[in-house]
């Protein structure tokens, strides 16, 4: 699993700097779609920027997060680096499990809330 999250990461390292644009733009769309603004109409476009500000940040923490995952462990090799990489995979799938919670839980929040916005 923490193989394939790193394959995922690797293709978002190459567009970083467009999740970036894409979350100041929907934070600035936020901010204001809460202000006074002739341009936007009251506070219609709050959710839906909010819900993208928050998937672009998970998408960008993804692409730094599991960037370079320790390979496995190979025999013969000593303790003690058997030992450091057998627990620096078991954080880094710890990580991953809580990264998925994180998306299954704004996957629900995503829902709920277009939901609302919608109808």
């Amino acid at each position: 699993m923490i193989e394939r999250l790193q394959r995922i990461a690797t293709v978002l390292s190459r567009i970083r700097g467009l999740l970036l644009l894409l979350a100041g733009i929907s934070l600035c769309t936020m901010v204001l779609s809460m202000l006074e603004n002739p341009w936007l109409d009251q506070d219609t476009w709050l959710i839906p920027a909010s819900v993208a500000l928050m998937w672009f940040l998970t998408l960008y923490s993804l692409s730094h997060l599991f960037l370079s995952v320790p390979a496995p462990v190979e025999p013969g090799m000593g303790w003690r680096a058997r030992l450091s990489r057998k627990l620096r995979r078991a954080v880094a799938w710890l990580a991953a499990l809580l990264f998925l919670m994180l998306t299954a839980a704004l996957l629900v929040l995503t829902y709920q809330l277009l939901r609302v916005a919608l109808f």
